[in-house]
């Protein structure tokens, strides 16, 4: 039952983000199309396809209204999970060290949520290690990756598919607490301790990177 349950959220999620992306770039006859987050501030194609998919699950309560001008605007709901303080949690890395978050207050933290089993992390992965590398040499951030499949799996999945993150297995309590939904999930929590990014996919890197990049500045 819980395989199936891994692969049913993938596959609702390459659907949901298929439908998403079908939305996002369809276009009027006339006019043209614009999107806004929950606070009515402008936003890219990208970061609205980023945030209607960040909780794939929830029903979709994204607003759309014809302007006099012709003009398609949508209008997003607010991600529930930003704003509020991120969940106390413990994980054993592969290397054996154990990680708190208390323990990190005062670095920011960039999670990833993935498994194995999950196409579409696995599709992300190259990414997130181009993004990781734009902050080498920093000891004020720390991206650490968390899968509930066994840590010999995922050292043997890692020798094939490096992932720079570090790598924490067998973290299925620690998942339990963010309530995650589904996979992946790519999350910043601040120097506080505070959840001030919460996506599944990410097509708007500039966003990830603006949000992480100000929060290191904090």
């Amino acid at each position: 039952m819980r395989r199936f349950l891994k692969y049913w959220f993938t596959t609702l999620l390459l659907f949901a983000f298929s439908a998403t992306i079908a939305v996002a770039q369809a276009k009027p006859p006339t006019g043209r199309t614009i999107f806004r987050d929950s606070d009515g501030n402008l936003i890219s194609n990208n970061e609205f396809v980023d945030i209607r998919m960040a909780n794939f699950h929830y029903p979709d309560a994204t607003l759309s209204r014809n302007l006099d001008d012709g003009t398609v605007e949508f209008r997003l709901q607010k991600i529930p999970q930003e704003g509020s303080q991120a969940p106390e949690f413990s994980v054993k890395t592969l290397e054996g060290a154990v990680v708190n978050l208390a323990d990190l207050r005062g670095k920011v933290v960039v999670l990833n949520f993935w498994f194995i089993g999950c196409p579409v992390c696995r599709a992300l992965k190259p990414q997130l290690n181009n993004f990781k590398r734009k902050f080498t040499g920093r000891d004020d951030i720390v991206f650490l990756a968390v899968t509930f499949d066994p840590a010999g799996e995922v050292e043997k999945y890692l020798k094939k598919e490096p992932f720079d993150y570090v790598q924490a297995a067998d973290a299925g309590p620690a998942l339990k607490k963010f309530v995650v939904g589904g996979y992946p999930k790519n999350i910043v929590i601040s120097k506080a301790g505070e959840l001030v990014y919460w996506r599944s996919t990410v097509r708007a890197w500039d966003k990830f990177e603006s949000v992480v990049r100000a929060e290191l500045g904090r």
